[in-house]
């Protein structure tokens, strides 16, 4: 897919593969995350000023049966899923730990019928919903290795937006939640070589399962 960005960020090719994994009214759980394969997702290839309405648009274009139809008012809750590396030896053959922390959520708005990409961005809510919006992977540090989670919300009985606080995530499996752990987006170091406030795209694929990406790099260095 090609970008949308209208800077010159559109003639570059994409710097990260991105796997947006979903499920419908709540998260999956990280245990559910393993290096050969993945829950239900789309792939696909991104800048770090990717903001969360552009995660939204990527998933309804890549995967349209994903979401309700119609779409209005369906709230989409973000999470970052990450390689929980604290007390991890420096050589570990065992599958990594995950860790989550939210990222926002967006609500599919006024744009249209159904998943009509122009609604995305318009929330019910005005302050928090529009710094949501706005978000972006490198605000959330986002590097290689790591997944991004999305809780599909659809409309409740009487019409009205679900909250974000309807996805529910099963914690029976006892990994933490390292949210409030690592200083909201201070927590982690910035792996991001630029910034940036529109999301560009290099294209696309999705499956239900699939290679994880690469493990990112231990020690110091660059993150490239």
């Amino acid at each position: 897919m090609s970008s949308t960005s209208e800077d010159s960020d559109g003639d570059l090719p994409a710097p990260f593969l991105v796997h947006l994994v979903y499920r419908t009214s709540a998260f999956h759980r990280p245990d559910e995350f393993t290096p050969t394969s993945l829950p239900p997702h789309v792939s696909f290839y991104t800048w770090p000023h990717c903001t969360l309405s552009e995660l939204a648009m990527e998933l309804a274009a890549s995967k349209p049966s994903a979401l309700p139809y119609p779409a209005i008012g369906t709230r989409l809750a973000f999470q970052l899923v990450y390689p929980d590396l604290r007390g991890a030896p420096p050589v570990n053959d065992t599958s990594p730990r995950y860790a989550v922390k939210d990222l926002g959520s967006i609500v599919i708005g006024q744009g249209g019928p159904g998943a009509e990409t122009s609604g995305f961005g318009d929330s019910v809510s005005a302050s928090r919903g529009e710094q949501d919006i706005g978000r972006t992977l490198g605000d959330a540090r986002f590097v290689v290795g790591d997944y991004v989670s999305c809780a599909i919300l659809p409309p409740l009985s009487d019409g009205s937006v679900a909250p974000a606080s309807n996805a529910r995530r099963d914690v029976s499996s006892g990994l933490r939640d390292a949210r409030g752990q690592r200083g909201g987006y201070r927590g982690r170091e910035n792996g991001f070589a630029r910034g940036g406030n529109h999301g560009g795209r290099g294209g696309r694929r999705d499956g239900s399962g699939g290679d994880a990406p690469p493990a990112r790099p231990r020690g110091g260095g660059g993150r490239w």
